[in-house]
């Protein structure tokens, strides 16, 4: 879903530290345990800023950047990754499993076993049925990363018939030995890295089928969420007892996360030390100063796999005509959103990140070089053809500055080219779900991804025709191309990546010359940290989840 700003769906992602601008670097590599470092001491609180509160704090349904780089820390799924930067931190590691799955020679059926003595972060005992009411609950509550799992047997069925503690063939569980067996419908190349997502993180059989936002359920994780103050911000608070093998425990005490809607005042607090990290860049006026003054000391940049793209509705007016969508892909002038972004965004023409297998630069870009000025005239010309001038049109982006002027830049141009557009601004942590509800009918707008997992089909599956539902659709386009879909769902059975990236190469390409959608750039994000943060020694830059908090410490 993309990140620091709830604004922005889904998640970062690097295959190497990168830290741009000859800044300083990421920070030391990653600790696998225990609570002291080489030169920071153990323990300890610190205060971090978020402009906006993550979308959720249920593992369920939390789909954004302030909600994964929290909850990494709180669940731990039955996979997941290394605590540590660049490929080694995109590897995949047993979690709760006490070893990776053994999987049929057909790729249809996942073999695990629970670890032994496992204990959720309130002292009960976790048990491997856990597992199907995690995934029940992704399912029942139509959560965003529900179509990741439809591919275990009965899962549309249970889906279909509407009963929240009704069986889930696919999954068999053995409270007794700990034994969990999935079977899948067919193969599916991603699914290793679909039981590494937050959403199918173990949380308590006894769970409530609703939004644990407020009061959200035990873990398994070297922190646990309290004073959860909806909209304001929380705390992660170490949890002593949590020994899992080959799993980071927590350094600091303490993370207190608050909500300041203001990035301005985020800068100078942490300049002033009243905030030790900000999730957010600086405030773009204050940025190049930032820069100079703590690049080798306080400040990272750091270059991720993402995609920021305009959306385009092709089931509403009037962007359900391919001229008008052709003609926002010629118009849109992306130098001038990469200046909204102070730098802080790479102008390109492919939906896949150059960071990802399957990149293939499209080269010439069918409208227009991305460092290239638009082609105005042409755009009014294919809004002319299309019999759509002076249409309605409602440009969706969220509270937050760049996502705000995007929006803003957008309705600007759509004006230009002859449609009658103006800007509609969300609150930041409910601006994904209100998009990805059909009844708000978004016509146009704000969007952008960072990668859940190392894989092509991760970007893909934003402009899948099968991963389009009604509430908490990330599909927002609803793109249903069927030369696409069939790609992809060839491509997706795969378990060699590489023995497939031509064919997301080639998906990319049709997604782009088909006009799909609006691909402007990608993406790099910051660290700032106070004084009181040893940024030498304890910054780890994951390339999944960003910061990882279970590695800050302090001086």
């Amino acid at each position: 879903m993309p990140r620091p700003f709830r604004g922005t769906l889904r998640v970062t992602a690097t295959v190497a530290c990168v830290a741009a601008l000859g800044l300083a670097s990421c920070g030391g590599g990653g600790d696998d345990g225990g609570d002291s470092t080489p030169t920071g001491r153990a323990g300890g609180a610190i205060t971090t800023a978020y402009t906006s509160f993550p979308d959720f704090l249920d593992p369920a349904l939390s789909y954004s950047t302030e909600g994964w780089q929290t909850l990494w820390t709180v669940y731990t799924p039955l996979l997941t990754y290394r605590h540590a930067e660049g490929v080694e931190g995109a590897t995949l590691v047993p979690g709760l499993a006490e070893s990776m799955p053994e999987i049929s020679d057909d790729g249809t059926v996942y073999e695990l076993k629970l670890r032994s003595g496992l204990r959720y972060s309130d002292g009960s005992a976790v048990k491997a049925s856990d597992f199907e009411h995690a995934i029940k609950r992704v399912l029942n509550l139509e959560s965003g990363g529900s179509a990741f799992y439809l591919g275990i047997a009965g899962a549309e069925k249970y889906v279909e018939d509407g009963r929240a503690r009704a069986d889930i063939p696919g999954i068999v569980a053995d409270d007794a030995t700990g034994d969990i067996t999935i079977t899948l419908t067919k193969p599916d190349g991603r699914f290793p890295y679909i039981l590494a997502m937050n959403f199918a993180a173990l949380v308590p059989g006894d769970t409530p089928f609703r939004n644990q936002t407020s009061s959200p359920p035990p873990g398994v994780g070297p922190y646990k969420l309290e004073n959860v103050r909806v909209n304001r911000g929380y705390d992660l608070v170490r949890v002593p007892s949590f020994d899992v093998a080959g799993q980071a425990a927590g350094k600091l005490d303490r993370i207190e996360v608050a909500v300041v809607k203001n990035r301005r005042r985020q800068t100078q607090d942490t300049i002033d030390n009243k905030v030790d990290y900000m999730l957010d860049p600086p405030a773009p006026d204050q940025l190049r100063d930032v820069r100079a003054e703590y690049g080798d000391t306080r400040y990272s940049e750091h270059v991720t796999n993402s995609t920021y793209f305009f959306f385009l509705n092709r089931e509403l007016a009037p962007f359900d005509k391919p001229a008008v969508r052709e003609a926002v892909n010629h118009a849109v002038d992306k130098r001038a959103i990469a200046r909204l972004f102070a730098g802080l965004l790479e102008p390109g023409c492919n939906f896949l990140p150059p960071g990802m297998k399957g990149y293939a630069k499209i080269d010439p870009c069918p409208y227009g070089a991305p460092n290239a000025a638009p082609d105005i005239e042409r755009a009014r010309a294919l809004i002319r053809s299309a019999g759509a001038e002076g249409e309605s049109v409602t440009v969706f982006g969220n509270d937050e500055p760049e996502p705000r002027s995007v929006a803003e830049y957008l309705a600007d141009v759509l004006n230009e080219i002859g449609l009658d557009a103006r800007p509609r601004i969300i609150e930041g942590s409910v601006y994904f779900t209100t998009i990805g509800n059909k009844r708000t009918q978004a016509q146009v707008g704000f969007a952008n991804w960072f990668q859940d997992f190392p894989h092509p089909a991760n970007f893909m599956f934003l402009v899948d025709g099968g991963s389009i539902q009604d509430t908490n659709n990330v599909n927002f386009g609803n793109v249903d191309d069927p030369a696409i879909n069939a790609l992809l769902a060839q491509a997706n059975q795969n378990a060699d990546i590489d023995a497939v990236a031509a064919d997301y190469a080639r998906a990319d390409r049709l997604i782009v010359q088909g006009a799909h959608l609006v691909p402007y750039g990608h993406r790099k994000l910051t660290a700032f940290y106070s004084e009181r943060i040893d940024a030498d020694n304890c910054s780890v830059w994951h390339p999944v989840y960003n910061l990882d908090f279970t590695q800050l410490c302090l001086k």
